[in-house]
């Protein structure tokens, strides 16, 4: 809007000068084409022209030339400048504050590993030691017994069919052993009454993608 009003001014001025030469110009002809005036002498016609000219000066003093202004220009410009002052203020207040709350969670992020970090390293270190051949001597005898006793606990439990039994958690135990195998053994009409029993006693459990497999259920 103040750009508006200096050009209204520019041109109301502009029109004003254009308008005093217009005027001295025709002053000019009157007097170059109007008859001699036969008051004026060597001696009176500097007053005569300075009174003229003083005429002149009035005029121009007294000319009205118009320059729109606004009482609340300026406020209302300030108003508007402190309006955009204050959002970019606020902007740049959220914006801080949200890379505080970021830089506060990194903070607490590399804290708690840290903190995990000196738990791990607080910890008694592992001792590993040496297997010996009574170690691995010790280690078959405790599992034969352990297979032992699970024999008898399944020979007890099922009495006519304890052999099938034992052969189909041996090749459950065998699949779920190997790494390059998903665990699951096919259901055939062989063992599927065996199978059943498992289920009901939650030891194997289906594939929910192929309810004819079964694996270990732990």
């Amino acid at each position: 809007m103040s750009s508006k009003l200096n050009i209204e001014t520019r041109e109301n001025i502009s029109s004003e000068i254009k308008r005093l030469q217009e005027r001295c110009l025709d002053v000019c002809n009157i007097i170059e084409n109007s008859p001699l005036d036969a008051t004026l002498t060597p001696n009176n016609i500097g007053e005569k022209a300075l009174s003229y000219v003083e005429g002149l000066r009035v005029e121009v003093e007294n000319s009205q030339t118009q320059i729109p202004t606004d009482e609340n220009l300026i406020v209302s410009q300030f108003l508007a400048e402190l309006k955009e002052k204050t959002k970019q203020v606020e902007e740049l207040t959220e914006f801080t504050r949200a890379s505080i709350l970021d830089v506060q969670n990194e903070i607490k992020r590399l804290t708690d590993l840290t903190n995990t970090a000196k738990e791990a390293l607080s910890r008694p270190k592992i001792v590993q030691k040496d297997v010996r051949p009574e170690h691995l001597q010790k280690a078959k005898e405790t599992f034969q017994l352990l297979k032992t006793e699970l024999h008898g606990l399944i020979k007890s439990l099922f009495p006519d069919k304890s052999d099938a039994v034992i052969d189909v958690l041996g090749n459950l135990m065998q699949e779920n052993l190997n790494e390059e195998s998903s665990g699951y053994i096919q259901i055939t009409p062989d063992n599927f009454r065996i199978m059943e029993i498992l289920k009901d006693l939650k030891i194997v459990t289906p594939n929910p993608y192929n309810p004819m497999e079964v694996k270990i259920a732990y």
